[in-house]
């Protein structure tokens, strides 16, 4: 079965349904054609970066010239300063040749400009002497080659790079547009969802389309085509909302004989220590939580330390309990 993000990619700028204030930006860059600058798109994943610079892509040189024109890499595949120098530097030196604009294969007409494209997924996981090295190519080769340049953090970009592109931030996708893509799906494959599985959904992925979607194929293969009841919670891997609204009760009542053992209940079920971690900061910086503001600055402090120490494979029972008895600890400077 194929993959439902890959099926159901958007072909073209006008399919991209999120993101209009930067698809509109896109669409005066395709109107410009050759004077269209390099590119930067930074925001979380799944929010349709490589989609809609593969769809203007697409709108930009047509399927003929696709795979002649455009290069795909991923940074993170190699982040060395030799996959710049060998991979990029390659493909942006080459020239092209100028053609006016003409009918293809599919009988439609396309800009066709007299450049090439080079797509860098992932770049803020490129070393500092190889964004350096791609700094340098992005000025040499600017006449025969622009460049988009796809990060989550875009402050892991130096600066040389990010003064030299048209910077687009992609938000996290909307309910209402997650709704609407799902939608379509759940039509195509014929599908039956309910609004309270497409809330669930929403919950699930926070604002991922990505996951959203792969979540909906994934449910479709354990549960089968009706999902009206399905909230999406376990095939996430969260943690439920009743358990963590237990634990959340009697670490709010700060009295580490309570803590101690439901700290390790949670955990006996089999659920990861990460995910009770970044649920109960999820809940520290909610309007539900009741604790004075100063306590609850202090723990988010201390969740950013257990997170660190869980990523860094600590021992999971020792840094959540770290975490769930700072509860107890009085609220002091």
């Amino acid at each position: 079965m194929q993959p439902w993000v890959e099926k159901y990619r958007p072909a073209r700028l006008d399919d991209v349904q999120a993101q209009q204030e930067s698809v509109a930006a896109l669409r005066s860059c395709l109107r410009a054609g050759s004077n269209m600058p390099h590119l930067l798109f930074f925001g979380p994943a799944g929010t349709g970066k490589t989609s809609s610079i593969l769809a203007l892509a697409r709108d930009l040189f047509g399927p003929d010239f696709l795979k002649t024109r455009v290069k795909e890499l991923n940074a993170s595949d190699d982040r060395g300063i030799e996959v710049v120098r060998q991979k990029v530097k390659t493909f942006a030196r080459g020239s092209v040749s100028s053609l006016t604009s003409r009918v293809q294969s599919d009988g439609r007409i396309y800009p066709l400009p007299a450049f090439k494209l080079i797509i860098l997924d992932e770049a803020d996981a490129l070393l500092p002497d190889a964004q350096a090295a791609l700094r340098r190519m992005m000025e040499d080769f600017s006449d025969v080659t622009r460049f988009c340049i796809l990060c989550n953090y875009v402050s892991r970009i130096i600066d040389p790079i990010s003064s030299r592109c048209a910077k687009f931030r992609f938000k996290p996708v909307d309910r209402e547009c997650l709704a609407s893509r799902v939608g379509f799906i759940a039509t195509q494959e014929g599908l039956t969802l309910s609004e309270e599985a497409i809330n669930g959904l929403s919950a699930a992925s926070k604002g991922d389309l990505r996951t959203a979607i792969t979540l909906l194929q994934t449910a479709v293969r354990a549960k089968g085509a009706d999902l009206r009841g399905e909230t999406f919670v376990d095939l996430a891997g969260l943690v439920p909302t009743a358990v963590m609204q237990s634990l959340t009760e009697v670490l709010c009542r700060g009295h580490f004989s309570e803590i101690f053992p439901a700290t390790k209940r949670v955990l006996a079920k089999g659920y990861s220590a990460l995910q009770v971690v970044g649920q109960i900061r999820d809940y520290l910086v909610s309007p539900e939580c009741a604790l004075p503001t100063l306590q609850r600055a202090l723990l988010c402090t201390r969740v950013s330390l257990v997170e660190k120490r869980l990523l860094d494979r600590a021992d999971e029972m020792l840094q959540l309990l770290d975490l769930t008895s700072a509860f107890a600890l009085p609220a002091t400077i």
